[in-house]
Parts: C-alpha cells; sequence; structure tokens
C-alpha cells in the first residue's frame, strides 16, 4: 500500500483547519461577540500609550554619529554653548530703541546671573541660561535660552514664552519664540486639537460610503462596531507592545495608524459584506451563506492582511533606528484589523444575515432573493466587463499598457527632484507665532541664526593665528547661501575666552549664519557644499595642518536625510522581496507576482512624483520632511500587494476552469466593486488626515490619496488585465493553473457556461 503523499496530508490538515474556522465564527458566533466585547472592555484597565513630541533633535541619530562627535569636541573646548533648540526673538519695524536694545541684554545677563549665584543648583523645569547673539541689526534682538537638565520640551516653551512676555509692555516691541523645540511643541498642539476632528471625519466618511455602496443603514455601522472594536484593542496592545521593546509611539504616527487601521477593516468588512449578499441573494441561510463568504474570501482577506504585514515589517531592515521601531506599531495595525475582521466580522454577519442590506432593517421575515445572480452581476459590471473583454484582445492590451506606464513614468519623474528636509517651522500655517518668528529672521536676512553651523578648528595653540583665522572667516563667509560669519575677527580680547576662542588655546570655533531655513534643503545643500570644501579653504587661509570639523543643527538634518535615503532603498528591496514570496506562493508562480510589483512600484513613483510636483513646485516648499515619502512608499506598497491579491486572486481561481481570457472578463468584474468600494474609502481615509493643519501630513495625505486612486482606478481594472493578456500563459510560469485555448469546440461560438465554486456547499441551517 503507498504511503500517503506529505503535501496531499498538509492539504488536508489546512482544509480541515479552515472548516473548524469557519464553523467556529459562524456557529459559536455569540461566543466570538462576547470574547471581542470582553477584550475591548479590558482595554479600559490597560493605560495608553504615551505619545510626546521628539526629544532633543540630536537623538535622531545613531550612537557614534560623526556630527555629535564633533559636538562634544565643540562642547569640551568652549564654555559657552551657541547650539539651542529654543530661540527668543525681539522686533520691532523701523528699528529698537537703544534703551529696548539694553534690555534685551540685560535681561539676557540677568537670567543667568542669577542662576550662577544661586546658592544651590538649579533643578529641572528653569532656565539655566540665555546667551544673547550679535544680529547687525537696529531692528532685531535674538536670544538663544538653555534649560537645566530634566526639563521637557512643552515646560521649556513655557518658560521661553514667559521670557519673552518681558517685552510685551513695550509699545511697538513684538517678541516672539521660535526654533525647532517650539516648532514641535506647536506641531503637537495642532495635532492633538484636530485629531478628533479627523477621526471623526473618518467615522462620517464610512459611514457615507458603506451606507451607498451598500443601499444600507445598517452596514456601516456594523463596519465601524468593527472598526472601533479593533482600534480600542489595538493601541491598548500597542503600548504594551511599545513597552515591552523599549520604545515610545511617535505622536505624528497616530493619524497614519488610524487611518491604516480603519481603511484595513473597512476594506475586508467591505469584500465580505459583497460575497455574503450575493449567497443570501442565491436563497442561503445566514450560517450557510456566511461560511460560504469565508470559504470564497476568506483566503484572499488573510493572504491580503499577511502581505501588507509583510511590507510593512520590511521597516525593521532600516538602519536607521526610529524607522526600525515603526515596523511593528505599523504591522501590528493590520494583523489586529485583519483579526477583528476574520472572526468578529462574520459573526455579526451570521447574526444578522438580510438585515445587513436592507435601508431599514425591522422586517423580521426572510428576504426573498432580490436578483438572480446573473442579472444581478450583469448590471452591476456591464461597463466594466465590456472594458475588460476589449482588453483581452492583444492589440487594445498592448495600447492600454503603453499608454498607462507612459503615463505614470511621466508622472514618476519629478521625484528624481524630490528633497528631504527636517523644518519643523516650515510646516506650521502661517499665522503660527512659532513661524512668525522665524519669518522675521527670514527678513532680516538672519533665518539660520535660530540653529547657526559651528566650524571647529584645532591645533596646537591655534589662537595665536589671529592673522589666519580671520582670513578663514572671510573665506567662510563668502561660501553660497552664507550671510554671516561670527568668529574670531570679532574678537576684540586677546586669549582664549571660552567663547570663539578656547581657553585652551588650541580651539577656535565659528559660528556660520546660512539665509534660509536651516533644517530645511537649500541650508543642507549649502552645509555640505562647505563642509566638501573645508579642508580646501582651512589650506588657502594659511592653517595648513589643523584639523577643522563641522556640527550643528543643519549637520544632524543632513546626517538624518541621508540615513533617510540609505533606510527607504533597503527597506524598499526587502519589503519587494517578501512581497515577491508571499505572491509567489499564493499565486503559484513566479512571472505574475514580479510583474505586478512592477506596476505596484511605479504607481507609487507617480505618486511621490505627482506629490513633488506639487508641494516642491507649485506650493514652492522647499521639500519634503524626511519621514513622509519613506512612510508612504512603504504604505503603498504593502496595499498595492493587498490589492494584487484581492484581483489577482479571483483571477487565478477562474483561470484554473476556464482560459485566462474568460477568467479575466469573469474575474476582474465579479471583485470590482468591493475594490472599488474599498480603495475609494481608504484613499478618502487617508486624504482626511490633510484636516490636520501640518505640511508633512498633508503631503502624507496627497501622496496617499493618489497613490491609492491610481492603484484602485488605474492598475487593476486597466493594467492588470492588459499585462496578464499579453503574458499570457507565461503570467503562470513556472506553475501550469493558466490556460489560453478556449474549452469551448472550435467554430462554435459557444461561450463556458456559468462555473460553480467547487465542494462549497454548506449544511444549510440557521
Amino acid at each position: 500500500m503507498p504511503a500517503p503523499r506529505v503535501g496531499s496530508a498538509a492539504t488536508a490538515a489546512v482544509a480541515g483547519a479552515a472548516r473548524l474556522y469557519r464553523a467556529t465564527v459562524t456557529s459559536g458566533r455569540w461566543v466570538v461577540l462576547l470574547l471581542w466585547v470582553l477584550a475591548a472592555a479590558a482595554t479600559t484597565l490597560v493605560p495608553s500609550p504615551p505619545s510626546a513630541p521628539g526629544g532633543g533633535f540630536g537623538n535622531l541619530l545613531p550612537p557614534g554619529s560623526a556630527v555629535l562627535e564633533v559636538e562634544e569636541r565643540v562642547l569640551e573646548q568652549f564654555r559657552v554653548p551657541v547650539l539651542s533648540g529654543t530661540t527668543v526673538v525681539v522686533h520691532q519695524p523701523g528699528g529698537l530703541s537703544v534703551l529696548t536694545r539694553a534690555d534685551s541684554l540685560l535681561w539676557a545677563l540677568s537670567t543667568t546671573q542669577e542662576v550662577l549665584e544661586s546658592p544651590v543648583p538649579p533643578g529641572p523645569g528653569q532656565i539655566q541660561a540665555a546667551i544673547p547673539v550679535p544680529t547687525g541689526r537696529a531692528d532685531t534682538t535674538v536670544t538663544y535660552l538653555f534649560f537645566t537638565e530634566g526639563t521637557g520640551l512643552t515646560h521649556s516653551t513655557l518658560l521661553a514664552q514667559q521670557y519673552a512676555a518681558h517685552f510685551n509692555n513695550q509699545a511697538g516691541v513684538g517678541s516672539y519664540v521660535t526654533g525647532f523645540v517650539p516648532a514641535q511643541v506647536a506641531q503637537n498642539d495642532y495635532l492633538q486639537a484636530r485629531l478628533p476632528l479627523f477621526e471623526g471625519a473618518s467615522v462620517l466618511l464610512i459611514l457615507l460610503v458603506v451606507a451607498l455602496a451598500f443601499r444600507s443603514l445598517l452596514a456601516p455601522l456594523v463596519v465601524l462596531g468593527v472598526a472601533g472594536v479593533g482600534y480600542l484593542v489595538y493601541f491598548s496592545l500597542l503600548g504594551s507592545v511599545a513597552t515591552a521593546l523599549g520604545t515610545s509611539v511617535p505622536a505624528e504616527l497616530k493619524p497614519v495608524l488610524v487611518a491604516l487601521l480603519l481603511g484595513v477593516v473597512t476594506d475586508y468588512c467591505v469584500l465580505f459584506f459583497a460575497s455574503f449578499r450575493d449567497e443570501l441573494d442565491a436563497g442561503e441561510s445566514n450560517v450557510t451563506a456566511a461560511r460560504r463568504s469565508l470559504r470564497r474570501d476568506g483566503p484572499v482577506v488573510a493572504m491580503a492582511g499577511l502581505t501588507v504585514a509583510g511590507g510593512t515589517i520590511a521597516l525593521l531592515a532600516a538602519p536607521f533606528e526610529i524607522f526600525r521601531a515603526l515596523g511593528p506599531a505599523l504591522a501590528l495595525t493590520v494583523l489586529v484589523g485583519l483579526a477583528v475582521s476574520l472572526t468578529l466580522t462574520p459573526a455579526l454577519m451570521t447574526v444578522l444575515g438580510w438585515r445587513l442590506f436592507t435601508v431599514l432593517p425591522v422586517r423580521t421575515s426572510r428576504r426573498a432573493p432580490s436578483l438572480v445572480p446573473a442579472e444581478h452581476a450583469a448590471r452591476r459590471h456591464g461597463r466594466l466587463t465590456r472594458l475588460v473583454t476589449v482588453l483581452t484582445r492583444r492589440r487594445p492590451a498592448v495600447a492600454a499598457t503603453v499608454l498607462v506606464v507612459g503615463l505614470l513614468a511621466l508622472a514618476s519623474l519629478p521625484a528624481s527632484q524630490a528633497r528631504l528636509d527636517l523644518s519643523f517651522t516650515a510646516g506650521l500655517p502661517d499665522r503660527d507665532s512659532v513661524a512668525e518668528g522665524a519669518a522675521l529672521l527670514q527678513q532680516s536676512g538672519l533665518r539660520g541664526l535660530s540653529a547657526p553651523t559651528e566650524v571647529l578648528i584645532e591645533q596646537s595653540d591655534v589662537i595665536a593665528q589671529r592673522p589666519e583665522l580671520a582670513r578663514l572667516q572671510d573665506l567662510l563667509a563668502s561660501q553660497p547661501g552664507v550671510v554671516r560669519v561670527l568668529g574670531p575677527a570679532d574678537s576684540p580680547l586677546e586669549g582664549g575666552r571660552g567663547v570663539v576662542l578656547a581657553a585652551s588655546g588650541d580651539a577656535a570655533r565659528y559660528l556660520v549664519v546660512f539665509g534660509s531655513d536651516p533644517l530645511a534643503a537649500q541650508a543642507i545643500d549649502d552645509a555640505r557644499a562647505m563642509q566638501e570644501r573645508l579642508p580646501v579653504l582651512v589650506e588657502e587661509a594659511g592653517l595648513g595642518g589643523a584639523a577643522a570639523a563641522m556640527t550643528g543643527q543643519t549637520l544632524i538634518a543632513a546626517e538624518v536625510a541621508e540615513l533617510t535615503r540609505t533606510s527607504l532603498e533597503l527597506t524598499v528591496v526587502v519589503a519587494l522581496l517578501i512581497e515577491l514570496l508571499l505572491l509567489a506562493l499564493y499565486l503559484r508562480a513566479v512571472v505574475a507576482p514580479v510583474v505586478l510589483l512592477a506596476s505596484t512600484v511605479l504607481s507609487v513613483a507617480a505618486a511621490l512624483g505627482l506629490t513633488t510636483l506639487l508641494f516642491q513646485g507649485l506650493l514652492g516648499e522647499q521639500g519634503l520632511t524626511f519621514y513622509a515619502p519613506f512612510a508612504v512608499t512603504v504604505l503603498l506598497i504593502a496595499l498595492g500587494s493587498d490589492y494584487n491579491v484581492f484581483s489577482v486572486g479571483g483571477i487565478w481561481a477562474e483561470a484554473r476552469r476556464r482560459p485566462l481570457r474568460e477568467a479575466l472578463t469573469v474575474a476582474v468584474p465579479r471583485s470590482s466593486h468591493a475594490i472599488t468600494t474599498a480603495g475609494a474609502i481608504l484613499a478618502a481615509t487617508f486624504a482626511l488626515v490633510a484636516i490636520i493643519p501640518l505640511s508633512t501630513f498633508r503631503q502624507i495625505a496627497f501622496a496617499m490619496a493618489v497613490g491609492l486612486l491610481l492603484d484602485t482606478f488605474v492598475l487593476r481594472p486597466v493594467l492588470t488585465p492588459a499585462v496578464l493578456t499579453l503574458l499570457g500563459r507565461a503570467a503562470g510560469w513556472p506553475g501550469h493553473r493558466i490556460t489560453v485555448a478556449s474549452a469551448a469546440p472550435a467554430g462554435t461560438g459557444t461561450e463556458p457556461g456559468p462555473t460553480t465554486e467547487p465542494s462549497t456547499q454548506e449544511p444549510r441551517r440557521d
């Protein structure tokens, strides 16, 4: 007697587990409902994950960063720090009076003196030093504020505002607190203020779209109920996972997480509802209809969720730690949404039955089938069926492929010009006080004074070479983008005083002020250019043999931008490999997954190109916030694979029993309603992120919405059928699941008859 085949045994085990799952969530529907209600209730006992604006700017960089090492050497050599995240700007159009300028200086000195003369060291929550900085202008004074260790960002901003309020009693004088610390706090304030509005708008969107899609009042409420349970459970789990991993949940990430969770749950509910309604229309009982829906779409939803989670978990490959921390958070979002969709949704479908799809779900009698399934499908999908039928002919398929690929490639071209920046103030609304302070510095030609770049020169007894040091100061001032340099030439005193000349005599420093936003793309480019030329400038100044290095917030921003590019390249490669593996296993083919992923990448590039064109080109922003294109790329690749499973999974199932051309004309229209509805909801949900009045979130909202709409309305109904038509049987290589010849006898003109799902009969009971 031959031994049983391992593959057959594994297939039987999987089939048995699937039957047990379907029986559990339908026959045990009340238990499933109770367990999810208890899980949601238990979330009230779990503390919410901490969310706060980021910390010090240098915390973005990994240990061992060259920029941070230079900063440490500067602090060792010089007693007076100049790298502050908080700047107070005092301004009066037409010029400050002599008394006001003197008051600005004396107020800074008295604040610092009070700390120095205190008999006890200052504790957390105090200003440690106020350092006035020469501006060379009569209408503006600038003061750097430093705070004691342990002072939080919000508290330090409040202290700075109290410090600046000292000048409010002077007529015509305006005082502003700016810099990356108050800008971070302001961004977090806007985020927290608008987050409830975003969540409320998302709820209304889901209510409206699902209600219109299913002509039902109850269906959208069920979707919101499922999403709400997932929301409560997810954020409690996220807090626990973050604590276990020793990470925090960035406040900036929450709108993206909410949009992803709501979108994923809604997508999967819509897919289940569509097939469940078809089964009910065929006259099946609640239990049988739910089980058949799960049998048809459960594997698709499970695989789709795993592809999205797999794409996001690829973030763990990023060399940049702040991006690695996002991987588990995004993957957990999808997995929780998948779990609640695969269990709570079918349980509710079984309980409610046809009531899901009535305008007023109050009838108690069983609804008769509304339409014969074939007529129902024909009415709903007639136009798309005609389009796909055209695309299954070779010449139209070639034309469609060339046209779509050409347009997407053209749209992606601006992405090559995308620049990354870390500007916190540029993303704020124009009328925000932090942005107004930065704008005043810009108008004064001193925008970079809020975060100057330091140039460190080290050599034994270098301060004795004053002419050479002065020459270097002139050379630095002549570099592109530089508007002012403070250095040894401005020091009238002999010897080192710890400001620009070290007390040891072995170091000198320069404060380089760029004319543009010090954390934006232009200043980053200017700082990089200066860094490359610095050895040559030192030689020209006659300081041969001296060690020269640069540090400051602009250099930190440059390093972060470079780390982001490196992380993005590596993460995209890993994400594509993961998605390729999952799709290849699911479709048991290699060619089709490669082509599908290539189309997804082209769509993502087009979305980024259009985003760059809008924000850098039309709106005149200096660049894209460094993490915006990163998050968008990873999410769109993952979600694109999700829709690949939705659409191509059905095509493959049909192609097992009918020619590919006919499989396309049957499967694409049949899945189009659910995919279009789900894609539109997900795109609109991400578009609502723009409610938060910060440039970063508007960039993310636009890119995600455009990418999802391209995927939903261009890739799935047009490019995918066209490309599969051109590939023919090769699409299934190395498998043998696709046929291209018609099953009907030649010349008969007979179309294949209706196909039924093999072995889908379930016991009929409620």
